[in-house]
This record gives C-alpha cells, sequence and structure tokens, in this order.
C-alpha cells in the first residue's frame, strides 16, 4: 500500500531498506491467491477516492485547520494551519503549533518563508493527513474481500487486503463512500483514520473531522474547513515573509541520494516484533546525513539509538543540474526483536 505521500508524482523521500527478495517471493505466493476481478474491483473504488478527493488544479480557496496532537504521556496540544491557494500561480501557508510559527509563500517560480529545518514534526504529520489521506495498491497488496456496510449510516464498501513487508504480514482494511466514493475508514498497519461530515468544494469531496489513532492510541484530531473564493485574491497575501525572494530551482535532471552505506541496529531476542523509527533530516553534498530529529516512533526509548544510527549512513548524494545537492529525506530504522 502506498500512500498518498508515497506516490511517484507527489516525489516520496522516504528511504526503507528491507529484505526485498524475501519480500517479492512471499508476495509472489499469495497473489496466486487472489481473484483477479476482486482486484480490478478494489483498484477501481480507491482510484474514484483519489478522483474526487485528490486536489489539482482548481479554483481559488482558503483552508483553515485546527488539530490537536496527543503525546504517548498523555499531554496534548493545539495549532493551526490556513492556506490561501491561488492555483499555479502559488499559495500562502500560515501554521502554528504550541509557541511554534512560521509563514511559507510561493509565487510562480519563487518562495519565501520563515519555516526552521527543526520545525516541529507534528506540522509534517499534520500535512499527510490533509484534506485527506489518500493512496494506492501495489504488488505487495494482497485483496482479500470487498465487503457490504454502514459507517455512521453511509453505505460502504470495505476492503480487507494482506501486505507483506518482509517477514510482516499486515491485515488492513480501506471503506469508502458507495455513493460519492470518498475514504471514510483506513486501517494500515498501526495506523487507523477515521473520516467525517465530507463537504463540497467544487467537484471535490473533502472531510470536515478526521480521526487519526496510531498503535491503538488516539495521536490527532482535526477539523478542517476549505472555502472557495470568489474572484482576485488579495495581492497582500503574497508579500514574502522574509523580506526577499528566493528563485526555485527546477532540477534537470535529477537523481535521488543513492545508499552507499545503511546498516540497521543489531536485532534482540526481547520481543517478536520489528519496530520502525523514522527519522527525518538531510542528505550534504558530502554524502553524509545531518539536522537530524526523529519524525515518528512508537518506542520513544528507542530514539537516541535511532539518531546515532542514522548519523553513520551515508549516500551517494542527490544530483540536481550535474551538481552534488542537499536533498530533504526520511530514513526508516528497524529494530529487530527489541
Amino acid at each position: 500500500m502506498r500512500s498518498r505521500s508515497e506516490l511517484p508524482m507527489l516525489a516520496s523521500y522516504r528511504f526503507c531498506f528491507t529484505l526485498l527478495l524475501v519480500s517479492c517471493l512471499l508476495g509472489a505466493s499469495n497473489l496466486l491467491a487472489e481473484d483477479v476481478k476482486m482486484r480490478e474491483e478494489a483498484i477501481r473504488l480507491l482510484e474514484r477516492a483519489n478522483q474526487v478527493s485528490l486536489p489539482g488544479i482548481g479554483p481559488n480557496y482558503e483552508q483553515a485547520v485546527t488539530f490537536r496532537v496527543y503525546s504517548p504521556d498523555g499531554t496534548s496540544k493545539e495549532g493551526t494551519y490556513t492556506k490561501i491557494s491561488g492555483g499555479a500561480a502559488g499559495y500562502r501557508e500560515e501554521r502554528t503549533f504550541g509557541d511554534y510559527h512560521d509563514v511559507i509563500v510561493r509565487l510562480n517560480d519563487r518562495s519565501s518563508g520563515t519555516a526552521t529545518w527543526n520545525a516541529p514534526p507534528e506540522l509534517r504529520e499534520l500535512r499527510d493527513q490533509l484534506p485527506v489521506h489518500l493512496g494506492r495498491f501495489d504488488h505487495e497488496d494482497v485483496i482479500r474481500s470487498i465487503d457490504d456496510t454502514n459507517i455512521d449510516g453511509v453505505p460502504a464498501k470495505c476492503i480487507r487486503f494482506d501486505t507483506q513487508f518482509g517477514d510482516k504480514l499486515q491485515q488492513n482494511q480501506i471503506c469508502v463512500d458507495v455513493a460519492r466514493g470518498p475514504v471514510l475508514h483506513w486501517q494500515v498497519g498501526d495506523e487507523i483514520i477515521e473520516n467525517s461530515g465530507y463537504f463540497k468544494v467544487g467537484s471535490l469531496w473533502e472531510p470536515a473531522h478526521i480521526t487519526r489513532n496510531l498503535h491503538g492510541i488516539l495521536r490527532m484530531q482535526i477539523e478542517q474547513k476549505i472555502t472557495v473564493i470568489d474572484g482576485a485574491i488579495d495581492a497582500s497575501m503574497f508579500t514574502p515573509p522574509s523580506g526577499h525572494w528566493d528563485k526555485m530551482i527546477q532540477c534537470q535532471p535529477y537523481r535521488r541520494p543513492i545508499v552507499i552505506s545503511a546498516p540497521q541496529p543489531a536485532p534482540g531476542n526481547a520481543r517478536t516484533e520489528t519496530v520502525d523509527v523514522i527519522v527525518a533530516g538531510f542528505v550534504m553534498p558530502t554524502g553524509k546525513t545531518y539536522m537530524l530529529q526523529v519524525q515518528s516512533s512508537p518506542r520513544p526509548d528507542l530514539n537516541d539509538e535511532a539518531l546515532s544510527t542514522v548519523a553513520k549512513w551515508t549516500f551517494q548524494p542527490m544530483m540536481c543540474n550535474d551538481q552534488p545537492s542537499t536533498q530533504y529525506a526520511d530514513f526508516v530504522v528497524h529494530f529487530q526483536g527489541r
């Protein structure tokens, strides 16, 4: 299963190092038991969900979001996110979370912003949910059934499927609105997302309420409103927040960073499952990692080891216009038996 943020056209930067040969062999054996027509229908349903909710070039709009993030220690923190979109011309974003605040503006081939490299990872986590979390099936997903059901009074179809990652087998489920098409329920791995209160924006359906649970615990609650802007957008909205413009560089040709050495932590025998900690940071022109911070972790006690592990990884750097360049990326650290 590929989430929307991992679709090729949206430039995923996650590097996940797994035993690909084992995964492919297990996936191939599972596919033999899959009904071809059922898979065809599952793909159609999920592609329709993308069609009716995935934003593209459309009318100018304003998006207003409030959200609350719940931490494992029982504390919570609120934030806001607003976006004014001028279509292909550009947009203005403003984000707050606790004491953090930034503004980001893009206008044609220029950008300006006050965001810092160590912005709270919760803001990026929020971005993955807006305006709705979407995805598509890939070769690792085996469709098991498509069942008719009802979710909060809405007729729905639920796609049950397995996903094989090396020695992991996930049992997943995605439910879509039969009449309108959008995703109502998303259960993939340890993540469960519930979408409700759908409203129409142009030709698209987007949820007013989003609830995200992670590892069986409430992680995030989101309230969202999107309003179409009639007429022209106030030009003052696109004033550069940093006081100057930076020209955006288009890489032609482009090559992502390539792994040279990325050893994983030594396995243990305390548990049977594998724990994944996601570290975010930069791959520098030297090929070394830099400015690392934990993006997502079910085990805070493993965070320091995850950071020290990624700090030792090396890459052939990103190539942009035939020059070594800096690339922001996610790095997945696997703790087996820990």
